[in-house]
């Protein structure tokens, strides 16, 4: 029998010939391409890797990551010329979907699971070009920390939805000396380790109650979150008779803890328990079922255990949750368009509707001039000073750099103008002091989200950058509702092809999307975390015709402070509401003054005002000359998260009350400078602060009143401190 070779036409005659045939086409069409490949790009001709997203080496990466590798030309093979390998510490490979830029100079993966803490090792390569190789650590990113020690604990439970938000709020109001634990894992000793305790948890384990009640006994100082049971009942509560919903709030301010706080009713979001209450104890905030009507039942009472100062206070609602809503909006409103305006915003999560089917609005717009979110915090904040009063003077910090009460987050969206980002910086630049530090916040700066096809070299960009401006760019969806692939895309696209025109810029860390769209609750912060984005200036102050000229806090904050997620879990993306819209306020200035005045004045409703403008209109001027003439400080989005960052990353240790001397340690984080500033009751168990040492050297501290509560404030820089107090 003779060997003969078979063409396909032979193939086709035999027995499962088309089988044989159709695997003889592909081998041939694959091996034709491969030879079309090498001609198209031989070795010489294949793009190089110049750059690689996340960075070789970097130890803080988030979970919800992307893999990004840069070209430095274009490269307009096929897709699967292009290979991008990612394994974890047990050398197993991750999946996920593979795109290249639109510029095709630029590919992505997007793994198809959040990736677990530990190290990976990517590999990325072009046809047979040289292999670049390199790894990154996905960190555990615990938010809230579990905290540095001292007075305060706070303990969470899996059960309680924003219970890690009691945290953010401490960290918020500058009270850092606090460790967190859960219900779950809450021992004798752990507890009696602590003068201060946050119970997050309404019911604990009946074992608990005895070890509870001797803290108590011994001068423990309880605040109870909803409690029920035997933890109401030792609160002074009776069993609720119903609840209230999405209501208001007054505190009494004739006295501590209320002192100094906003006297009129304010919103809280969530529910509350209407309960009626035993004679020992007193109320400190009263609920009302709208905003003029009580309902004549406690929403904060304190009550005394034992004769050595113990005390136990109960909120009837969930102050976390509340804060959470008032400022992400209303969750049942997600993904709605209710204002009528498309595309989906921020500001539908706040706005009740039209027509017929119309809601109240979820932020009570009569209220807006009051930043009722951080009122709230500040009821809390107050009430552990006070609780702590007869125990130790509690240290904390100030909220803005050197003592700062308002300043301005100036942030442009430049829509492609020739030089309007350039002449609003010149005249920044002149504002200032001659020789101003920028570092030192005495330089006016601030932030421009630019296209590719602004009027601005990438010299120039990267000059203004030297000089302390921010630039970035303005992610797209073309003002469309987006879906979490097509916003992944939307940043994909449009970060590097900022990046393509703008290479020596550094990566931004700052964003407010072009159109505000915001088509959930909270996939933008997750998405803009995995690349690098943890300022989020989104929550936009807006239309015109609701806000009728009521300058305010839609958000109830000025306060910089973290997202939550549906779930209650915090994502380390900060919450910058843009206060101060130009197409809002520009015809109606005198608003904003007066917002910047009540930061200023007695009320004391402090903040950083977030800002749009887009040079349709002389905003931005405007609002430099308000800055200039009341002393306010115009900062960059990217200032403002260094600022938050180092802040958050402060902290007092070592705290120590010993026959009138109160001595502590303050370890500052350098993002910080020297502009962080301490502050210490001035009155304490009957004695009154008569100096600060630092490292034994007399430092000097000035006194103002905040919230009811006169404080000495001090440069609190890294050392060790002692304050004395003394009988007048």
């Amino acid at each position: 029998m003779h060997e003969a070779k078979l063409g396909i036409r032979d193939l086709l005659r035999t027995r499962g010939g088309l089988l044989k045939a159709a695997i003889v086409l592909i081998v041939v069409f694959a091996a034709t391409l491969a030879a079309v490949r090498w001609l198209q790009y031989p070795d010489a001709d294949v793009p190089t890797i110049t750059s690689v997203f996340p960075p070789a080496g970097k130890t803080d990466v988030f979970g919800d990551t992307r893999l990004v590798i840069g070209f430095d030309r274009p490269f307009p093979g096929a897709l699967d010329a292009v290979s991008l390998r990612l394994r974890n510490a047990d050398d197993q490979r991750i999946t996920g979907a593979f795109e290249v830029h639109t510029s095709q100079t630029a590919a992505m993966m997007i793994p198809n699971s959040e990736l677990v803490p530990g190290t990976y090792n990517a590999e990325a390569r072009i046809g047979q070009g040289e292999a670049v190789e390199w790894e990154f650590t996905v960190s555990d990113n615990q938010i809230p920390e579990p905290g540095l020690g001292g007075p305060i604990l706070v303990i969470g439970s899996d059960s309680v939805v924003f219970d890690d938000f009691y945290a953010e709020i401490l960290r918020a109001e500058g009270l850092t000396s606090f460790t967190t634990t859960e219900a779950a894992n809450l021992t004798r000793d752990i507890l009696f380790s602590h003068q201060v305790a946050i119970l997050a948890e309404p019911v604990l384990d009946n074992a608990l109650m005895p070890i509870i009640e001797d803290w108590l006994e011994r001068g423990g100082n309880l605040i109870a979150v909803r409690p029920s049971g035997e933890l109401a009942a030792l609160s002074g509560l009776m069993p609720a008779s119903s609840t209230l919903d999405d209501a208001y709030l007054r505190i009494d301010t004739s006295a501590p803890p209320g002192q100094g706080l906003v006297g009129e009713t304010i919103q809280f979001h969530g529910t509350a328990d209407i309960v009626s209450t035993t004679p020992d104890i007193r109320t400190i905030a009263t609920l009302f079922s709208d905003a003029t009507s009580s309902a004549i039942a406690p929403a904060l009472t304190i009550r005394p255990i034992g004769t050595a100062g113990g005390e136990i206070a109960a909120f009837t609602f969930d102050l976390a949750r509340s804060v959470v809503l008032l400022g992400q909006g209303n969750l049942e409103w997600a993904g709605q368009e209710r204002d009528g305006l498309d595309p989906i915003r921020p500001n539908d999560l706040f706005f009740g509707g039209t027509g017929d089917n119309a809601e109240p609005d979820f932020v009570d717009l009569n209220k807006v001039a009051i930043p009722q979110a951080d009122e709230q915090m500040r009821m809390l904040s107050n009430l552990i000073t006070h609780m702590m009063r007869d125990t130790a003077p509690l240290p904390r910090f100030w909220y803005f750099p050197k003592g700062a009460k308002a300043l301005l987050v100036m942030a442009a969206d430049d829509h492609g103008t020739r030089d309007r980002t350039n002449q609003s910086f010149d005249r920044m630049l002149v504002l200032g002091p001659e020789n101003c530090d920028v570092a030192n916040w005495e330089c006016a700066r601030a932030t421009s989200w630019m296209e590719r096809s602004s009027g601005m070299s990438d010299r120039q960009a990267a000059g203004y950058v030297d000089q302390g401006f921010d630039i970035g760019g303005h992610a797209s969806t073309h003002c469309h509702d987006w879906s979490g692939y097509t916003l992944t895309r939307a940043f994909f696209e449009d970060l590097l092809d900022f990046r393509l025109v703008f290479p020596s810029v550094p990566p931004q860390q700052g964003s407010r999307f072009h159109c505000i769209v915001w088509s959930d609750y909270a996939s933008q912060p997750h998405i803009e975390r995995g690349w690098g984005i943890r300022y989020d200036m989104n929550y936009y102050y807006w239309p015109k015709d609701w806000i009728d000229g009521r300058a305010g806090f839609m958000t109830g904050s000025g306060l910089p402070m973290r997202f939550s997620d549906e779930q209650g879990r915090l994502i380390d993306v900060y919450q910058q509401e843009t206060h101060l819209v130009d197409e809002v306020f520009s015809s109606s200035f005198e608003a904003v003054e007066a917002l910047i005045d009540r930061a200023l004045g007695p009320e004391a409703y402090c903040g950083a005002f977030g800002t749009h403008y887009d040079f349709h209109n002389p905003f931005d001027v405007q609002l430099m000359d308000l800055a200039t003439d009341r002393g306010v400080p115009l900062v960059s989005a990217q200032q403002m998260l260094d600022w938050t960052d180092g802040r958050n990353g402060s902290n007092f240790g070592d705290v120590r009350w010993e026959e009138s001397t109160l001595s502590f340690a303050v370890r500052t984080d350098p993002r910080t400078g020297r502009m962080l500033e301490g502050m210490l009751p001035l009155q304490f168990s009957g004695e009154t602060l008569q100096e600060i040492r630092r490292e034994g050297e007399a430092i000097a501290f000035r006194s103002e009143t905040i919230k009811g509560i006169g404080y000495g404030f001090f440069d609190a820089v890294t050392g060790a401190y002692t304050a004395t107090y003394l009988q007048r």
